[in-house]
Order: structure tokens, then C-alpha cells, then sequence
């Protein structure tokens, strides 16, 4: 009788799966048959080509608007819960300003300049997500990475800068800045060791509902990712 049992258990169990992932392709289907007008044909290829948004409808600057409190021009966008977001989009933001920081380091290494990215598309565990920010602290991140490099003797003024910027973006954002993102994420002159113990201060605690940590490094899975990726 046991065993009988464990089969029927077995069987209903392969069951609820067949059925979540007929669902799923059903789902799939009518968005190519233009049967489901809340899932468009360019949802669908994103999700192809980066996988699923994290932050559901929310992406880009209209992510940035509703983590800032501001009006979407499109009414139809589902904003959600932004508070709960708002720890996740911490990690997308603080990676956002890494990124372009090391574009300006790298670049100024290779003796180049390339278009600053105010819009980049962050990689996270399960899927990834359109970063925006205001361009003029984007251009100026790239140019504080660029004379991180050629002027290392401005080290502490540049990354007093740095702060300066990201306090100004956090309070937009209704973040708070822990740490010094300048002593973390620019060449400085003190010891390696005060510069890893930044560095960890960067890192959040672990919280429940963020399982979509920051996982792939740039240059995996992420062609807008600068190019002297760690």
C-alpha cells in the first residue's frame, strides 16, 4: 500500500510541474500572437537576450524616476512596492557608479576617452536591469576615474569628490551613503589593508527578500560592462 502511495505521490508531483511549465509556454504563446497586451514583443526579447527584470516594469529612468519619487510619464507602468525594491536598487546603483569610475581609470590608462554611460545594464543573480543616472554625475565620475590616473596625487581631494557625488545621489534616491565609495573604488595612498576594509564596508548585509545579488562580474554575460572588468 506504501508503495502505491509513493508513486501517486510521484505522479501528482511530475504533474505540477508539467502544468507550471505549460503555463509558462501559454504565457509565452499569446504575447507572439499578440493575445496578452501586457507582455509587448520588446519585453519579450529582453527577457530573451538578459533575462528576467528583477524590478518588474520598472527599468532605466524610469526605474531612477520611481526610486526618486518622481511622476512616470507612462501611466500604464506597474510601480509596485518601491521601498522593498529600494535595498536591491542600492546594489545596482553603488555598481552602476563602480562601473564608470573604472571606465575613466581604464580609458586613462589606454590614453583614450569614450562616451560616458548614464545608462548601463547591471548583471544580477537571477536576471539584470537597465542602471540610469543624471548624466552630468555620470561625466563626472568618468572624469574623477580619468584623473585618478593621471593626477594620483589628487588621490584624497578626488575621492572627497567622489562621496560628495554619491551623497547627492543617495539623498535623490532616499539612500544613505555607510561608507566612503572614494576610498573604496579610487587608487589611493594608504595601506592595502584600509583599502580592503572599504571595500568590505561596500558590501550590504544580508537581508530577506534579496536574493538578486550583484553575482556576475563585468565582462560575463554583460557587453555594456567596462573593459578592465575585475
Amino acid at each position: 500500500m506504501e508503495w502505491i502511495l509513493g508513486i501517486l505521490i510521484l505522479v501528482l508531483g511530475g504533474a505540477a510541474l508539467i502544468v507550471i511549465y505549460l503555463s509558462e509556454r501559454i504565457s509565452v504563446f499569446e504575447t507572439l500572437l499578440g493575445l496578452n497586451p501586457k507582455v509587448t514583443s520588446d519585453k519579450l526579447a529582453e527577457h530573451v537576450a538578459f533575462g528576467p527584470n528583477p524590478f518588474g516594469d520598472l527599468s532605466g529612468e524610469n526605474l531612477w524616476k520611481a526610486m526618486s519619487g518622481e511622476d512616470l510619464e507612462d501611466d500604464e507602468i506597474d510601480v509596485g512596492d518601491v521601498d522593498s525594491l529600494r535595498p536591491r536598487y542600492e546594489l545596482v546603483i553603488t555598481r552602476h557608479i563602480e562601473m564608470i569610475l573604472e571606465d575613466g581609470r581604464f580609458d586613462a590608462r589606454a590614453g583614450e576617452r569614450t562616451a560616458v554611460k548614464p545608462l548601463l545594464r547591471i548583471p544580477m543573480l537571477r536576471g539584470s536591469v537597465e542602471s540610469f543616472m543624471p548624466f552630468t554625475e555620470a561625466s563626472r565620475l568618468y572624469e574623477i576615474g580619468q584623473e585618478s590616473e593621471s593626477k594620483p596625487d589628487t588621490a584624497d581631494k578626488l575621492s572627497a569628490e567622489v562621496d560628495e557625488i554619491v551623497d547627492d545621489l543617495f539623498n535623490k534616491l532616499q539612500l544613505e551613503r555607510r561608507t566612503s565609495f572614494g576610498r573604496a573604488l579610487l587608487p589611493m595612498r594608504d595601506s592595502e589593508e584600509d583599502d580592503d576594509d572599504d571595500l568590505d564596508d561596500l558590501e550590504l548585509p544580508d537581508a530577506p527578500g534579496l536574493d538578486d545579488q550583484l553575482a556576475l562580474p563585468p565582462g560575463e554575460g554583460n557587453a555594456d560592462a567596462p573593459k578592465d572588468a575585475n
